[in-house]
């Protein structure tokens, strides 16, 4: 029976550390074992389920934590320059040389600058001694009028183009009679002959009917055109170049009509085409032109008065159509 009691007596366990008794606070005293092993169950299933656990961190930003990131770096090994360290002499070379192009460019600029200035102080030197000129002559570089031109035209012929025109140009020559293309409106016209008025181109037409050449008088006009002169003598032509020609067409188809010339008619021709003779400072090129087959188509009439040659008349009348080629502007 004492020895069931003492078995019904609580176990009491003592712990020794370093082979020496430990104080009763220090004993461990296990007083249920079964409920140990509940216990000691309990937690290793609660840690269990602590390890099978999911845990869910919050996502952070890479910049967040860039500062806890360690930087593996390795230093790259350091190449060696192929060009040689510039020495002090080196580096002040290029400051030098720009010096130099910088006071060369600075020089020509200052020179051109010079230059432009004389010449400027030349031209408003000049320039009075030219306006002098120009009001000597009266003429600088104003505009003129030809008037307009209306005259009688003896018609040879139209063609569409060019080749068949210049033949028949030819066969004109070749039989002795003026000629002259002008194109208008897409054609080609020849005409053969000039006169003051249609009536008169109508009398006309007779005269050329022995060489075989089949002619059509009519009128043809011009209107009035502008013209730039430089000179008084240009103001002066381009006033009276068209009643000069008015004068040698009506005294030249006169002359086809009767074999003869008027005196008294190339009396008043003579004093106005000498009047235009004079005119030295007719510059302009189309002026030019007109005076220049003006002025022979009354030389050419003139020889013919004296000679009586129809070679001269027929000069004189085809003066007179490149005369009219040329103030058409065709």
């Amino acid at each position: 029976m004492k020895a069931l009691d003492k078995a019904k007596k609580k176990a009491k366990i003592t712990v020794k550390v370093g082979g020496k008794k430990e104080q009763p606070e220090d004993s461990v005293k296990v007083h249920d074992w079964k409920a140990a092993e509940e216990t000691a169950a309990a937690q290793e299933d609660s840690a269990k389920e602590e390890e099978s656990f999911e845990w869910v961190l919050p996502e952070l930003d890479a910049d967040q934590i860039e500062e806890f990131r360690p930087i593996h770096y390795t230093p790259a090994p350091k190449k060696k320059s192929i060009f040689p360290k510039k020495t002090a002499a080196n580096r002040a070379a290029p400051a030098i040389l720009f010096s130099v192009v910088s006071a060369v460019v600075f020089g020509a600029l200052l020179g051109f600058v010079v230059l432009k200035f004389i010449a400027y102080g030349d031209h408003q030197t000049k320039l009075p001694n030219r306006q002098a000129e120009g009001a000597a002559t009266g003429a600088a570089q104003q505009e003129a009028r030809l008037p307009a031109l209306s005259i009688g035209i003896i018609q040879a012929g139209v063609f569409s183009t060019e080749g068949a025109a210049s033949k028949v140009s030819r066969e004109l020559a070749s039989k002795k009679v003026p000629s002259m293309q002008l194109s208008m409106d897409g054609q080609r016209y020849i005409f053969a002959g000039v006169a003051d008025s249609p009536g008169t181109a109508k009398k006309m037409e007779s005269a050329w009917k022995d060489k075989g050449v089949e002619l059509y008088a009519k009128e043809i006009s011009f209107s009035s055109k502008k013209v730039q002169t430089t000179t008084k003598d240009e103001q002066i032509f381009a006033r009276e170049t068209v009643p000069l020609f008015q004068k040698l067409a009506k005294e030249t188809a006169a002359a086809v009509q009767n074999g003869e010339v008027s005196p008294d008619g190339m009396k008043t021709v003579g004093t106005a085409a000498g009047n235009v003779k004079k005119l030295a400072k007719v510059r302009q090129e189309t002026l030019g032109r007109l005076k220049k087959y003006e002025t022979a188509a009354y030389e050419s009439l003139a020889a013919y008065q004296k000679s009586g040659n129809r070679q001269d008349l027929t000069d004189a009348e085809q003066n007179l159509l490149d005369y009219v080629k040329v103030y058409s502007g065709h």
